[in-house]
């Protein structure tokens, strides 16, 4: 289990609490219509200034981050959260010693707690994301039928939602999929048979999934779906689903449960992807994963119409 070898972060890693925050910014800043040349105004600085706040390429000072989220009508518990999670902005991680066996800097993990607020971001994450990397135990946000997003956004199965529904923050609404953003899927292969009562539903998502894999480009796409199988033990197995993103060049390890948390840097940010790579290399192939596909939904059809 987990042959790959981690590999070191491209870049020095960036606090995920500043590279989300500099994307929910954006987001706000763009729901609300609001210029660069606005916001650098309100809070006397440069155009280019704001733009690397929204990257993530530069700490954002606390006085500063406050200001742009009351200007954006953010609500005050919600504002003073970021504030007081943020790193202070002479914060650098090259200059704190890793501690435990975590081997963390402070600010390596963040857990985002902010309730509705919290999951919005979390979607704007995996939507603006360049590239994803993502294990999966359902199938998730974005290749699901009608019907199927039915069964997962169900409130009274799914704890925090993965998609923009009724009652959430109006601005992640206006959220788009990155345009020719990289993903790859990796899908447990229990999906496979997990049907119930809902098989008919199951059997149509199985037949989605076929047909994305089908219209794959055989030379390299913008999706790749895949199965993992279950015949040998990975690491992913032990972790449930996971992903990795990179957003405005920063590398992310990213779950969700009762909350989502983000990880960079740490040993545990690299032995996950890691991981994933591992994951990567031991999937089915392109011609494995659309027969099984098929054959699964078949089984799931004849299973709902007994």
């Amino acid at each position: 289990m987990l042959h790959a070898v981690p590999s070191p972060p491209l870049e020095v890693p960036q606090a995920p609490a500043r590279i989300v925050t500099g994307l929910y910014l954006r987001c706000l800043r763009e729901a609300n219509g609001v210029l660069l040349k606005e916001v650098a105004a309100a809070a006397r600085v440069s155009t280019s200034a704001v733009s690397r706040w929204e990257r993530a390429e530069s700490p954002i000072p606390r006085d500063a981050l406050r200001t742009l989220l009351q200007r954006y009508g953010v609500a005050r518990k919600q504002t003073e959260f970021l504030v007081r999670h943020m790193p202070l902005q002479s914060y650098g991680r090259g200059q704190c010693a890793p501690q435990g066996l975590a081997s963390r800097a402070p600010h390596d993990h963040w857990a985002d707690v902010a309730d509705d607020e919290a999951a919005a971001r979390y979607i704007a994450v995996m939507r603006q994301a360049s590239k994803v990397v993502q294990f999966c135990e359902v199938v998730p946000a974005g290749l699901r039928t009608p019907a199927y997003q039915n069964l997962m956004l169900n409130p009274d199965v799914c704890v925090v939602p993965d998609e923009p529904v009724l009652g959430m923050p109006s601005w992640v609404h206006q959220v788009p999929w990155a345009a020719k953003q990289q993903r790859t899927v990796l899908l447990d292969e229990r999906l496979l048979t997990n049907g119930g009562s809902q098989a008919a539903a199951v059997a149509a998502q199985l037949r989605h999934l076929a047909s994305l894999v089908s219209a794959e480009d055989p030379r390299g796409g913008d999706l790749v779906v895949r199965i993992l199988p279950l015949s040998r033990l990975l690491f992913v197995h032990t972790v449930g689903s996971v992903t990795e993103v990179s957003l405005h060049g920063h590398r992310m390890v990213v779950s969700i449960g009762l909350f989502p948390t983000y990880e960079t840097g740490s040993r545990v940010a690299q032995v996950v992807s890691a991981g994933l790579r591992e994951a990567v290399e031991a999937a089915w192939s392109r011609e494995e994963t659309y027969e099984g596909l098929v054959r699964a939904a078949e089984a799931m059809e004849r299973r709902a119409a007994s």
